[in-house]
């Protein structure tokens, strides 16, 4: 017995010895390559790739993930307000676009107060073992990356009518994704699509198309003529528009009276949805037009956005392209990552329609 005894705490003691603790002084942090000393973003390759970053992967001296993230910030202002432009557990490379780049280089000169122009920015890897760990970091290597302004500009037609004060300036606009002769976009008339309205070519009434013989109501298919009437027979607050320049077919689908934020906050129906109202911003110096509702949510809880409390034509994140401050669930629905009262601005009035989720 003796004998076990002492095997067992010598077993034991074999092992201890066996285990590696992780020792801060020989880490090597990640090695991260330089790359070009300028950039100018491109609003027309938007989704094609800015910069492609490479490093060495970091080492330590125990066998462990290592979660390595990218950071940005102004030049000279020592990470304190570090924009990440991607976190890794495997891999040594990240190629940014223009799109997301530029994105979040707005946000940094927002924040900063800075004026547009040529921004002088560092980069540099972030890695850490644990959050029981301090982060340990790469060279910084710097560049400086031109921003654009605004959204990639295509070819357009002005909706214009009794919604908008037939003012131009105030109109939701069709797009021409393909730049050709079809264009559509949802519109959001409110109360006043059947107070009328016209299609234009221009931010004036110099080309534009209406009504050729009484349109039946809520025709899905008809066709206009230059300088025709006042367009009354739809009576929906939103619909999908579609005009084809060449031929001059309207075509008006999905129509529906109402959208409303849909989840477990209310049982998925159990109780009315939580309804969006219109509401317009100016940004990029462009009038942009969404539908906005505050709602409570719970971290990991499902939702998405559907019309007059149906499911036909919701709206969940394959629909939009861009998303800020919510998660795709991978179910079809949107997830927030803490509880607390959210503000949605869903911007449905162009080519990629984008979702913005704030916690108040």
């Amino acid at each position: 017995m003796l004998l076990s005894g002492l095997l067992a705490c010598f077993t034991a003691c074999e092992s201890d010895l066996d285990k590696v603790v992780y020792d801060e002084s020989v880490t090597q942090p990640a090695v991260l390559q330089n790359i070009n000393d300028s950039y100018v973003l491109d609003v027309n390759k938007s989704d094609e790739t800015a910069i492609t970053f490479k490093w060495d992967a970091p080492s330590i001296n125990v066998k462990a993930p290592v979660t390595s993230s990218l950071e940005m910030d102004i030049q000279g202002k020592d990470f304190a307000n570090a924009a990440v432009l991607t976190s890794v557990k495997a891999g040594n490379s990240y190629s940014v676009t223009n799109a997301d780049l530029n994105s979040a280089l707005l946000k940094m000169i927002e924040k900063y107060g800075m004026e547009m122009g040529p921004i002088n920015l560092e980069f540099r890897i972030g890695s850490i073992l644990s959050n029981a760990t301090k982060p340990f970091y790469s060279n910084v290597i710097t560049s400086t990356v031109t921003p654009f302004v605004g959204e990639k500009e295509y070819p357009q037609v002005w909706i214009v009518g009794d919604y908008c004060g037939w003012n131009h300036a105030n109109s939701q606009l069709l797009y021409s994704a393909a730049e050709d002769d079809n264009y559509e976009a949802m519109i959001y008339f409110g109360e006043k699509a059947a107070n009328g309205w016209k299609l234009c070519e221009k931010a004036d009434w110099s080309v534009n198309w209406g009504e050729n013989t009484a349109i039946e109501a809520e025709a899905k298919s008809s066709v206009l003529k230059l300088e025709g009437g006042d367009i009354k027979a739809f009576s929906h607050k939103s619909y999908l528009v579609k005009f084809n320049t060449a031929t001059l077919t309207l075509e008006m689908s999905q129509g529906c009276d109402s959208w409303g934020v849909v989840g477990d906050f209310n049982s998925w129906g159990g109780t009315p949805d939580e309804v969006m109202t219109l509401a317009s911003e100016t940004k990029y110096g462009k009038l942009q037009y969404y539908l906005t509702a505050t709602v409570d949510l719970k971290a990991n809880d499902g939702w998405k956005i559907r019309p007059d409390g149906k499911w036909s034509n919701d709206r969940g994140p394959s629909a939009f392209k861009k998303i800020e401050g919510a998660k795709d669930k991978g179910d079809g629905n949107f997830t927030v990552t803490e509880d607390g009262t959210y503000t949605i601005k869903w911007f449905f009035n162009k080519v990629d329609a984008s979702l913005e989720v704030v916690k108040n």
